[in-house]
């Protein structure tokens, strides 16, 4: 039997650094904010957008390769 209860539950969020204004995407004023169980911490910060973006989806994608090979 399946379980579908989902192990690794976080998730990652890209959002402007409080206090920037996020003019330039090319501006470190960019963080990845991982949110688990109704918490919510940077996980990295001073990226610019684009940094940010794809950290995001690796982190996002190492979660779910790792769900899958259970």
């Amino acid at each position: 039997m399946e379980n579908s209860a989902k192990k690794y539950t976080e998730t990652f969020e890209v959002r402007l650094t409080k206090g920037r204004a996020g003019t330039d995407p090319e501006a470190p004023d960019w963080e990845v904010v991982e949110i688990k169980e109704g918490s919510a911490e940077v996980a990295c910060d001073n990226l610019t957008q684009a940094e940010a973006q794809h950290m995001a989806e690796m982190w996002s994608r190492k979660r779910d390769e790792a769900e899958a090979e259970e």
